[in-house]
């Protein structure tokens, strides 16, 4: 219920028409919560308790969690905002700003790069995955045209796309264990070998 009942101030705030008549987007002001350490696992304020103040966009949901995509007043930025840490939701009698910042981004690469949280150096990388994974490496890569799908044999294709290199971004390759591998350009290949021996050194038992 709670998320349903922002979702329907955070629509009210950025409708052009209200009860048939032209309406002005506003700003919404919220508190948002973070969770912290303290006595187990419990949501305290950020900023201390300060409101929030911004100009709601666009509603994104992904893997079943809403998501604000807004322009925030401090950062003079767009940010993304998980509705379900949001409380206090107020519609604000200001008008909405940041348009020109909004009409400058690009929803498919902006939406990858949040969910994705793959924060890195951009290069170009294959990757050859088994045939079943098809759907998986669309979902994660889309279908622009710089995007290059081929098949390798049979049982195999390989995706050529820019990414931004990340422990993440290694450790999402790692998820599909035999289904994937980095195969070029070879400092990615090697940077993966040494993200992997990492992981295996933090779990090399000490001999006795």
């Amino acid at each position: 219920k709670g998320t349903m009942a922002i979702i329907s101030k955070i629509n009210q705030a950025m409708a052009t028409r209200q009860d048939g008549k032209p309406h002005t987007p506003q700003k919404i002001s919220f508190k948002y919560l973070k969770y912290t350490l303290q006595d187990g696992i419990t949501q305290v304020e950020r900023r201390k308790g300060a409101a929030y103040k911004v100009s709601p966009y666009k509603l994104l949901i992904n893997e079943g969690n809403y998501y604000l995509l807004a322009f925030d007043d401090k950062a003079q930025d767009m940010r993304t905002y998980r509705i379900d840490r949001m409380k206090e939701v107020k519609v604000l009698p200001e008008p909405q700003e940041g348009a020109e910042v909004f009409s400058k981004v690009d929803m498919e690469t902006y939406t990858r790069r949040v969910f994705s949280m793959f924060g890195g150096e951009r290069k170009r990388v294959s990757i050859r995955f088994i045939n079943p994974l098809l759907d998986t490496a669309v979902e994660r890569f889309g279908t622009s045209p710089d995007v290059f799908y081929r098949r390798d044999d049979e049982k195999h294709f390989v995706v050529t796309a820019d990414v931004e290199i990340s422990d993440q971004f290694f450790a999402w390759v790692c998820g599909f264990r035999k289904g994937a591998a980095i195969i070029s350009p070879p400092d990615v290949v090697e940077n993966m070998k040494k993200f992997l021996k990492d992981v295996e050194a933090r779990y090399q038992i000490a001999e006795s």
